[in-house]
C-alpha cells in the first residue's frame, strides 16, 4: 500500500514537471510583442481623391521577430473633422502571430470644401395644392461622399404673404456627411395664383452657386431661357433679348465676406420698340443664391 502511494506520488511529480516545463517552454518561445509602426510624418496633406494606398504613403511596420511588416498596413478607420478638413486615420499592422500594432496620424485635405446644394428649378408653386414637392429639384453633392441627396433634412419657418396674389414659405434644408461636416441654405418657396404663376420669368440653370471670397463670376452665363408655368422656353420663342430685356442686381452679395447672398434677374420687355423705353413692360423676376464659401 505505501508503495503504491509512493508510485502515484512519483507519477504526479513526473506529469507536474512534464506541464511546468512545456509551458514554460511556450511562454518564452510565444510573441506576444505587437508589430510598431512608424510614419515620416505625422500630419499629411492629400486631395479628397486620396485612395487607401496614398494614406500608406511614407509608413512602415516592424516586428521583434518577422521583421519587415510593412504590407500588412491597413487603414482602421477615419474620424470625423477634428478641425477644418481635418481628421485622424487609425492604421494597424500585424505580425505572424495575430499580434496587432496601432497608430494615428493627421489628414489635411487641400481641396475639401463643404457639401453643396443644387438646386435646378425655382421653388415656385400653384397655391391650392394638396402637397407640395419641396426637394424636386434639389440635390446634395459631397467631394467625400458623392451624392447624399437623401440625407437632405427638411425644416419649415414662418409664412408671411407677399401679395395679394402670392404667400411665401421660408425652407431651410441642411446635410450631413460623413465626416461630421453641416450645409445649410435658407430658402423661399412660393404659392401663387395660376396667373403668377404663369407670368414670364428669367429661368436659370442653377438657383445656387458657390464662389471662393473675392470671386465675382459672370452671371449672364446662368440665363437659360424663360420659366413659365412649371416650363422654361426659349428667348427667341418670346422675342426676349436677354442682353437687353433682363437686368441682373448683385448690390446685396459682399464678396468677401462667407454666406449667402441673393442675385436678381428681373425681365422687362419692350414689345413695340418703337413706341420708346417707356412702353416696356415688367414682367417676373428670379433669385440666384450665391454662396460664398469659408475657406479658412
Amino acid at each position: 500500500m505505501r508503495r503504491l502511494r509512493l508510485l502515484l506520488l512519483i507519477f504526479f511529480l513526473v506529469v507536474f514537471a512534464v506541464f511546468m516545463t512545456t509551458n514554460i517552454h511556450e511562454y518564452l518561445t510565444s510573441d506576444y510583442t505587437e508589430p510598431v509602426i512608424s510614419a515620416d510624418s505625422d500630419v499629411m496633406s492629400l486631395s479628397v481623391d486620396a485612395q487607401e494606398e496614398d494614406l500608406l504613403l511614407g509608413m512602415t511596420a516592424h516586428d521583434n521577430l518577422d521583421g519587415d511588416v510593412t504590407e500588412s498596413l491597413v487603414v482602421v478607420s477615419k474620424s470625423k473633422f477634428i478641425a477644418k478638413s481635418t481628421r485622424n486615420v487609425n492604421y494597424a499592422a500585424f505580425d505572424e502571430n495575430n499580434n496587432v500594432g496601432t497608430y494615428t496620424r493627421k489628414l489635411v485635405y487641400t481641396d475639401y470644401h463643404s457639401p453643396r446644394f443644387v438646386i435646378t428649378q425655382p421653388l415656385r408653386f400653384v397655391a391650392g395644392n394638396s402637397s407640395y414637392n419641396y426637394l424636386r429639384s434639389v440635390r446634395a453633392i459631397d467631394c467625400l461622399d458623392g451624392n447624399i441627396t437623401s440625407q437632405i433634412k427638411i425644416t419649415f419657418g414662418e409664412t408671411e404673404t407677399a401679395s395679394e396674389t402670392v404667400s411665401e414659405q421660408r425652407v431651410n434644408i441642411q446635410v450631413t456627411n460623413s465626416a461630421g461636416d453641416s450645409s445649410v441654405l435658407a430658402l423661399t418657396a412660393t404659392f401663387e395664383d395660376f396667373d403668377s404663376y404663369s407670368t414670364p420669368s428669367p429661368g436659370l440653370s442653377d438657383y445656387v452657386i458657390y464662389i471662393k471670397p473675392g470671386e465675382k463670376p459672370d452671371y449672364r452665363v446662368y440665363l437659360d431661357g424663360i420659366w413659365m408655368a412649371g416650363n422654361s422656353r426659349r428667348f427667341s420663342d418670346l422675342s426676349i433679348n436677354p442682353d437687353e430685356d433682363i437686368k441682373i442686381d448683385d448690390s446685396k452679395v459682399d464678396y468677401d465676406t462667407p454666406g449667402a447672398y441673393i442675385v436678381t434677374y428681373t425681365l422687362s420687355h419692350n414689345a413695340n420698340p418703337s413706341a420708346g423705353a417707356a412702353y416696356r413692360a415688367s414682367f417676373g423676376s428670379a433669385d440666384l443664391i450665391v454662396v460664398v464659401e469659408d475657406v479658412a
